[in-house]
């Protein structure tokens, strides 16, 4: 072992050769483990030379070979190296093979540098260079071509494991990874490491480290210039590892830049040295070798966003130091950390663009909110600083700002949410001339005072959330606001964005704004005004059973407030209907059904007339064959019945006939009760029954499309099912699927385009019969079946118009029901998807529902009222109701002026007092003859019980004595309740005078032209004598006062004469028609008093022909109705109207419509039992039913919405109860018991009900017993007047034999008891009693006793006597004459045989 050449040693200038030599296991301290040398001249190697296992250790290079050829005095390499590779020669052996030279060097060892072969030198040239920087290739040898050449195998060294030189310089030791720019307080990053000249990283074999350090020098400017400590900001020495490489950042050595600062306007300012140089340099001179320092010029970067930069003072250097997490920064390199906002989220650099909500679930939903940076005045230092401060909240926020007049603490800045019962979906924002939803101070904010308060309808916990309650539907906020957020996000912001939040709700995101933003957000300021405008969120009331709340639609629902029906879905009756998954099945079937209905509807109602014979043309076909000589038909019989019989089934025949007549009787029975042309009068009116049913049903069933409130299922189902009477079979679930392809505008032509399609068809038999007629029989209406054809087709026109007049009336007017839905517009409440057609008049739909709404909403009831007035129903109207004015008029004033007991009378007394003095002294002769007849107890005065019991005389069989006291009381002047002849005979007189211009029978129009009777009932006084006769009748007279009374008394019949006078001096100044009107006139104001009242009049056909017409063509209209309410059927057709059509205008399912509904149903409730339309009490019955079932169906709509309100109030759903759903079904059973009333009646009116049988039975009995009664009594009544109860004639003695001839054939009780009754030309006595007219009389004492009481009465009651009257003072009849005048016969209820009067012993 030795220093250098562990083997051999070449020093000097020597020159060696060796020859075919191996060196192994050899060492040296230093350089050279086998062989080293320093001689100028290269070592000459013959032959196969190999260097195997040589080692240089303790820091030594070179393990096989080392060559220390340099220059003098320096470290530079030898220039020989340029020529032989590390001063080596290889040769080949003399005379050797080619190639025979050869280096060998394997498994050689350095602890430094030169596993194989090293160079102690720098910067080596030519092919020293050239092999060092190689890498041998192939089997190892070097070059790879030539004769002479190095083979390397297995040789290691702390760095080139075959070739090595002295460290020659520092370099970096990644270029490309350095970095030139340093935050300060940044750890300096820099690695470097040795290189030899061949470029390889020096470093030592296995742990051991270089003995020297690296420093990390910053400097001011150039660090070579600089004395030690002076301008150097910063010095550091760096070890290098064991691999060769200094890593500076390894030691975290940070940089510090230095900076100064000063105040410009208030405004601290620092500034920043542009550059520094970092300088490395080893730290001593590397195995001899003194290497050059690495410089770099590093230049400064800001701070990071979350960092502040740290300075001790104006001339101090400083470091970037991370803020806290609650603090924010606005300038990293010119400001300090600030507490972050009571309302802002920080990270150490900004206030976050976002808040986070707490949502129910738990979890953090992220709310954009917005950020400036304004410059804020520091009070404490008088210096100006930027702060953050909040200028945008999100909805449901407000913006809690300190007015900066009062409070100056921008950290109080935060967004405040709207409490419960609060809410807010406006931007809240801050701008210097417009401040929207700002408030000064947090406890303002907490109580909303500038939110929102909660819609009804809709739960609001605070913030922006505005839950919709079950049932409502809350709309998006006006999209104007959106317009403005989406122009404000199409600037070109990176921070701001444009988002849909909760519950559809415009929100903007957050915007945060630098330094530099602020000056330049001027153009943005604009767009977030606009944004910020104001919105409020609009809750409007569902379809019923359409929201479920929550935003949420039921099953089968979609759309603005739920109103649409989804695919698969029909609405129905305002309700979504699942339709069956085969649609095209559905359609073809329903066309099919709809198909056979309809053929099978028309011919009933428009042709089976055509092909088919009345009766009454059948009776007018058997007559006329039969007047042409045809034989009559023989058999008649039910075919059954002749088949039974053929077959000689005699008694099932029989059987089969009885039931055929039974039902035969029954058809007939109840075409008859249904009211026919020859129907009675008190028949049962089915279709009055029906018309009011169907009216019933329509208007029901309009309830859930009018009153869209939650009804009961039971009433859901009922008025679904009652539908179909309105004619809307498009209603109908099935159906509806079908036209639910349809669009809105087709199915309003569907609708609208249905009455003129079927009044074509119905006119289209009676076209065909025009034609047939024109044709064959010479006439447009020469057809046999033109009447008959004309009248069914009015008769099914007005049903068709009566029927369907409700759905069309509704499909005109919905067009024009529409609802305001905020951001959605104003739709069409029909069909939401639709605009509403009054915003848009010029559209076809608006322009065709405003000519069908006024077509046939009010076209139709004006058409049938002037189609019944082209028929002269008010005409006849108006002359059925002056013929019972006429007759209660008539009627009255004979009541006024007599009675039946003053007519017995003044027919007894005869004539009255004419204008010559004879003829009044003869009526008192009268007069005082009949006073003294009938005064029995001779006290010179009459009760009111004499004149009775004279009546009963006269046969009277009723005799009423309130009547008499009446008739007395007038003419009482002394109030002793008794009449003496002076008040007696007046009293007569004025009987007289009236009892004879009136019997009772006459029609208006002979009234009308008869002036004497028209003045008679003008002039009379109708107030006065029945006012008297009260108060007399009332009045308790004291003693003291009946003189004063009877004066009273006086002076007002005086007053009533007079007023009568007066009316007679004004009667006869009136023309006829003038008092014609004013009688009419007259006798208004009498109804309207209650002097005379007008029965309930029918159309029974007394109208004639004209009304049988009518009755026949429009009579559906009006002839269930009373005569003078003929028109009430156009005000049953408004009722549905305003019930089905208008009232949906009207606040659409609120408590005030259905409130509304109620009190119209309740007036005409009212209004019916007020007019009493209907001319059958049954008809009036069921109609009042009907209305007070839709009242109560209402009141329980109205009991029902506020249910709902209750439970809207509260959040939540109705429950149902059981006593709910009791009344629910009360109210069902109400409604269909309308339903089954006309059967109820019917069936209890029939006569095969037993009730009815057994009624008639005891009626009949009673009858029969009444009969018998009074058969008996007449019986009696004739055997005490003497005559036989076989009417063969009086007994001997008791009367004559019919001659009056002889005045002594007639007995003292004649002569007593028939004052002027045997004259032939006397009025005989008006005996009104119950037994028949006689009948059978020829001659002239019998004549006319058989004339019937609806007859006309006898002339006899205007008859004036004859001049023959010469003993008619005595009380005796002329001579010559009978005692029967004008047909009276004998004046008893029992005739005489062959009609021979009765003398006159019996009474006339």
């Amino acid at each position: 072992s030795a220093l250098n050449g562990g083997a051999v040693l070449i020093a000097g200038k020597s020159a060696a050769e060796i020859v075919s030599t191996t060196f192994e296991a050899n060492s040296a301290g230093s350089c050279g483990g086998g062989l080293a040398t320093s001689s100028p001249t290269p070592v000459k190697l013959t032959g196969p030379v190999k260097f195997s296992q040589n080692r240089a250790e303790d820091g030594g290079s070179g393990g096989a070979f080392c060559s220390m050829n340099t220059l003098e005095n320096s470290l530079v390499c030898n220039p020989d190296l340029v020529k032989k590779p590390f001063m080596i020669d290889v040769q080949d052996l003399p005379g050797g093979a080619a190639g025979s030279g050869k280096l060998t060097l394997e498994n050689n060892y350095a602890s430094s540098g030169g596993g194989a072969l090293f160079v102690k030198c720098i910067i080596p040239g030519g092919a020293t260079k050239d092999m060092g920087g190689a890498t041998p290739v192939g089997d190892g040898f070097y070059p790879a071509k030539g004769l002479a050449r190095f083979a390397f195998s297995g040789n290691t060294a702390g760095y080139g494991s075959n070739t090595a030189t002295l460290p020659q310089e520092l370099v970096l030791h990644e270029p490309k990874m350095v970095q030139f720019q340093y935050r300060p307080g940044e750890p300096i990053t820099t690695k470097l490491h040795i290189s030899d000249s061949f470029g390889q990283q020096v470093k030592m074999d296995g742990t051991d480290r270089l003995p020297v350090t690296v420093s990390a020098r910053i400097c001011i400017g150039s660090c070579e210039s600089m004395v030690a400590g002076q301008g150097e900001v910063f010095n550091s020495a760096n070890e290098i590892d064991s691999d060769g490489l200094c890593d500076v950042g390894v030691q975290n050595k940070v940089l510090v830049w230095p900076a100064s600062q000063s105040t410009v306007s208030k405004r601290a300012v620092r500034t920043y040295q542009p550059l520094l140089t970092l300088q490395h340099a080893v730290s001593a001179p590397l195995q001899g070798v003194t290497m050059d320092p690495v410089q770099l010029n590093i230049s400064r970067l800001p701070c990071n966003d979350d960092e502040q930069f740290l300075q001790a003072s104006a001339s101090a250097t400083g470091v970037c130091e991370a803020c806290l997490e609650a603090e924010y920064i606005i300038d990293p390199d010119q400001s300090q950390c600030l507490e972050c906002p009571t309302g802002g989220i920080c990270n150490g650099s900004t206030v976050q663009d976002f808040l986070l909500e707490t949502q129910d679930d738990g979890s953090k939903l992220n709310l954009t909110i917005l950020w400036e940076i304004i410059p804020f005045n520091v009070v404490a230092s008088d210096t100006e600083e930027d702060r953050a401060r909040l200028i945008e909240c999100p909805a449901g926020y407000l913006l809690v700002r300190g007015d900066p007049l009062n409070d100056l603490r921008p950290q109080d800045d935060q967004c405040a949410p709207c409490p419960a019962t609060f809410y807010s979906v406006r931007i809240a924002s801050w701008f210097e001339d417009n401040q929207t939803l700002v408030s000064n101070t947090l406890a303002g904010a907490l109580t909303g005072e500038k939110c929102e308060p909660c819609e009804p309808g809709a739960v609001c916990a605070g913030g922006r959330s505005v839950i919709p309650k079950p049932g409502f539907y809350s709309a998006p906020v006006v999209s104007d606001n959106a317009k403005a957020r989406r122009a404000y996000s199409s600037e070109s912001s990176p921070h701001s964005n444009l988002d849909v939040g909760v519950l559809g709700w415009w929100s903007t995101g957050a915007l945060w704004e630098s330094s530099s933003a602020v000056r330049g957000r001027a153009g943005r300021k604009n767009g977030r005004r606009a944004a910020a405008a104001a919105g409020t969120v609009q809750v409007f009331r569902c379809p019923a059973d359409a929201c479920l709340g929550n935003g949420q639609c039921a099953d089968g629902r979609t759309g603005p407030v739920c109103g649409l029906c989804k695919q698969g879905y029909a609405m129905a009756q305002e309700r979504c209907e699942p339709c069956a998954e085969d649609v095209g099945t559905t359609i073809a079937l329903g066309a099919i059904v709809g198909l056979v209905v309809v053929s099978v509807g028309y011919y009933m109602a428009a042709w089976r007339v055509f092909f088919t014979s009345t009766l009454h043309e059948r009776n007018l076909e058997e007559k006329k064959r039969i007047a042409e000589g045809g034989e009559e038909e023989e058999d008649h019989r039910f075919i059954l019945v002749k088949l039974c019989e053929s077959r000689g089934w005699e008694t099932l025949a029989k059987r089969i006939s009885v039931y055929h007549r039974w039902f035969i009787l029954n058809t007939k029975t109840l075409r008859g009760m249904a009211g026919g042309n020859e129907a009675k009068k008190d028949n049962l009116p089915i279709q009055g029954l029906m018309k009011i049913l169907i009216g019933f049903y329509q208007v029901l069933s309009s309830f859930m499309t009018t009153f869209p409130i939650k009804w009961p299922e039971e009433q859901e189902n009922a008025m679904k099912f009652t539908k179909i009477l309105a004619f809307d079979v498009v209603a109908v679930p099935g159906p509806s699927c079908v036209v639910a392809q349809f669009s809105y505008q087709q199915k309003l032509l569907m609708y609208t385009m249905v009455p003129p399609a079927v009044l074509i068809a119905l006119v289209c038999p009676l076209t065909l019969c025009m034609v047939l007629g024109h044709f064959r029989h010479g006439g447009w209406d020469k057809h046999l079946k033109y009447e008959a054809v004309y009248a069914n087709t009015w008769q099914m026109a007005v049903f068709f118009l009566f029927l369907y007049y409700p759905t069309v009336s509704v499909a005109s007017l919905k067009s024009f029901s529409c609802q305001e839905l905020g951001a959605e517009g104003n739709l069409l409440q029909a069909d939401f998807s639709v605009a509403c057609p009054i915003d848009n008049p010029a559209s076809f739909i608006f322009l065709y529902s405003a000519t069908v709404a006024v077509l046939y909403p009010i076209g139709i009831p004006v058409g049938l009222y002037f189609a019944m007035r082209s028929y002269g129903i008010p005409q006849m109207a108006a002359a059925l109701r002056r013929q019972a004015i006429c007759a209660s008029l008539i009627s009255t004033y004979k009541r006024h002026t007599s009675s039946s007991e003053m007519e017995h009378l003044t027919n007894y007394l005869g004539k009255g007092p004419g204008d010559d003095e004879k003829s009044q002294l003869r009526f008192k002769k009268r007069c005082r003859t009949l006073f003294k007849n009938m005064d029995e107890d001779g006290s010179g005065t009459l009760s009111a019980e004499e004149i009775a019991h004279q009546l009963s005389k006269l046969d009277m069989a009723k005799i009423e004595i309130r009547a008499l006291e009446k008739m007395m009381m007038t003419y009482d002047t002394d109030l002793t309740g008794e009449l003496s002849m002076e008040e007696f005979e007046p009293m007569m007189a004025d009987l007289l005078a009236t009892s004879s211009k009136f019997d009772g029978l006459e029609t208006w129009d002979q009234v009308a032209v008869n002036e004497t009777q028209m003045r008679l009932l003008f002039s009379h006084d109708w107030m006065q004598q029945e006012e008297a006769y009260h108060r007399l009748q009332t009045k308790m007279v004291r003693e003291g006062e009946k003189q004063q009374l009877v004066d009273k008394i006086g002076v007002e019949i005086q007053k009533s004469r007079q007023t009568m006078h007066d009316k007679a001096l004004e009667a006869d100044s009136l023309s006829k028609s003038v008092l014609r009107n004013r009688l009419l006139f007259l006798a208004d104001q009498l109804i309207n008093k209650g002097i005379i009242s007008v029965p309930q009049l029918s159309w029974d056909g007394s109208g004639g022909e004209k009304e049988d017409l009518a009755r026949l063509h429009v009579g559906f209209l009006f002839k269930n109705y009373e005569v003078t309410k003929w028109q009430f059927e156009i005000l049953e057709m408004w009722r549905k109207l305003l019930t089905t059509s208008v009232l949906v205008f009207f606040y659409k399912g609120s408590i005030l419509q259905l409130a509304g509904g109620f009190f119209l149903m309740f007036f005409f409730l009212v209004l019916t039992m007020r007019m009493r339309p209907f001319a059958d009490v049954r008809l009036e019955k069921m109609q009042i039913w009907a209305l007070l079932v839709l009242c109560i169906t209402l009141f329980y709509g109205v009991i029902l919405n506020a249910d709902q309100a209750v439970a809207e109030a509260n959040g939540t759903v109705p429950v149902e109860t059981d006593m709910g759903t009791a009344v629910s079904l009360i109210i069902l059973s109400f409604q269909m018991s309308v339903l089954f009333l006309p059967f109820a009646t019917i069936v209890g009116e029939s006569r095969f009900n037993p009730f009815n049988i057994w009624y008639n039975y005891q009626e009949l009995r009673m009858e029969a017993i009444d009969r018998a009664k009074e058969e008996a009594q007449e019986e009696a009544e004739q055997m005490k007047n003497g005559v036989s109860p076989d009417g063969a004639g009086p007994p001997p003695g008791q009367g004559g034999s019919g001659s009056t001839d002889d005045p002594k054939g007639q007995s003292p009780a004649s002569s007593k008891n028939s004052l002027d009754a045997g004259s032939g030309s006397k009025k005989s006595l008006d005996v009104r009693t119950k037994t028949p007219p006689l009948e059978g009389s020829t001659d002239g004492s019998g004549a006319g006793v058989g004339a019937s009481r609806n007859g006309q009465r006898s002339a006899a009651r205007t008859a004036t006597p004859p001049p023959e009257e010469t003993e008619a003072e005595n009380g005796t009849p002329p001579k010559g004459k009978g005692n029967g005048s004008n047909g009276s016969g004998n004046g008893s209820n029992a005739a005489p045989p062959k009609g021979k009067g009765n003398g006159s012993n019996a009474a006339p």
